[in-house]
């Protein structure tokens, strides 16, 4: 009979090798990790850590949305990224002794696997392969917030926005339609984008009155994305949009 042990370590065994910072590795090395990784779920809205907490491991998303942000001085969130099922995310706080430095909440009913601190750190040190795998994904969150960064230092909310949804167009320098999913609530974007949902709100009517953008259930329907370029870049050159 199989025992309860094995069908976890076997379900454990398949979302570590989905995602993206394991992926490749021996069975071996994967039913090691599997050996000591924690499931943890969490229900929307839940807090999975806070910042400067004490970092006990970095996460994997085996199901659901974290979001991972920051508090301003004036009450205001901003999102970092939003991490979804496969990628892993707090590997940098392993590093020292300062702890978390970002809070991380579950956008809806989720479920991460949280590998610890030190046990990880024991198996890399018998697992060059491992160091580098951690190197390569804290250089991606790198990329990720540098991109996160330069939307916000755009002037105005119609502008993040504008850049936000050409840097996810499959097709941007085309006339061709093209979808962008979104992929979360208008409550959770407009967080993302640094500003409010009533904005966002208003962001939406003007392009789409404009007929340059279309909202859709789960996507944004981009009829010409040239044409949605052109607005961006008059954006840029000065023409004021939403704040």
């Amino acid at each position: 009979m199989t025992k309860f042990s094995d069908l976890r370590d076997a379900a454990l065994i398949y979302s570590l090798r989905s995602a993206s910072i394991f992926a490749g590795l021996p069975e071996d090395e994967l039913r090691q990790i599997a050996g000591y990784a924690v499931i943890k779920p969490l229900r929307k809205g839940e807090y999975l850590f806070r910042e400067r907490d004490s970092a006990i491991g970095f996460y994997i998303v085996r199901k659901g949305i974290i979001n991972v942000h920051r508090v301003s001085a004036d009450g205001r969130e901003q999102v970092i990224h939003l991490f979804r099922p496969g990628e892993s995310f707090a590997e940098a706080a392993l590093a020292g002794d300062s702890g978390y430095p970002a809070d991380a909440r579950a956008v809806e009913n989720s479920e991460v696997i949280l590998i610890p601190k030190q046990e990880f750190m024991a198996h890399q040190r018998d697992h060059i392969d491992l160091a580098w795998r951690m190197l390569g994904s804290m250089s991606q969150h790198l990329r990720v917030l540098v991109f996160t960064l330069d939307g916000l230092k755009l002037k105005d909310a119609e502008t993040r926005f504008l850049h936000w949804v050409l840097r996810r167009c499959p097709r941007p320098l085309t006339h061709e339609s093209a979808g962008v999913e979104i992929g979360m609530t208008k409550a959770v974007l407009a967080s993302e984008l640094g500003t409010r949902q009533e904005t966002l709100s208003r962001i939406f009517a003007k392009l789409r009155d404009a007929k340059v953008l279309e909202v859709k259930q789960s996507a944004f329907v981009v009829p010409d994305p040239l044409a949605l370029q052109e607005v961006f870049e008059k954006n840029l050159s000065g023409i004021p949009g939403g704040t």
